[in-house]
């Protein structure tokens, strides 16, 4: 007679472990004073990833706009992938916008994962990154409910 088996994983609990405070979510006006200042060169620590840096926080901001209007409007979209969520966003900010917070959003996707048959972003590029997410990020927060 052979011992049952036990299940690898399944039902067990995982050990009682106090949990860590979060630290608070940065506002995306402290985001974008970060990007301000990478764009400035006075983040010297950066080294050579300060460009992709800069992106990904772009990107973050720019999510976070997009999750603060679903905070307000409707709670249930936060917790679907953020490609769903720009797929929603049309019928609550009209095509235009929705299109343009998709389109930035991709640019700045591509633009944060390093690939080495592609050159990073430059000081322009995302300067108008820093722009239109900011133009955005006013959007969001004054659409009101449909």
């Amino acid at each position: 007679m052979t011992a049952p088996r036990r299940s690898r994983g399944r039902g067990r609990r995982p050990p009682h472990r106090a949990e860590r405070p979060r630290a608070p979510r940065p506002t995306v006006v402290e985001r974008f004073e970060v990007v301000d200042r990478l764009l400035d060169g006075e983040v010297t620590d950066a080294g050579g990833v300060w460009s992709r840096a800069t992106a990904w926080i772009l990107r973050l901001a720019l999510e976070q706009s997009v999750d603060e209007l679903w905070a307000r409007l409707a709670p249930d979209l936060l917790r679907c992938p953020m490609r769903a969520q720009l797929l929603a966003l049309r019928s609550y900010t009209g095509p235009d916008t929705a299109a343009q917070v998709a389109t930035v959003w991709a640019a700045l996707s591509r633009a944060a994962h390093h690939h080495d048959y592609e050159l990073a972003p430059g000081v322009t590029e995302l300067r108008r990154w820093r722009d239109q997410t900011a133009a955005i990020a006013v959007v969001l927060s004054k659409v009101e409910s449909r």
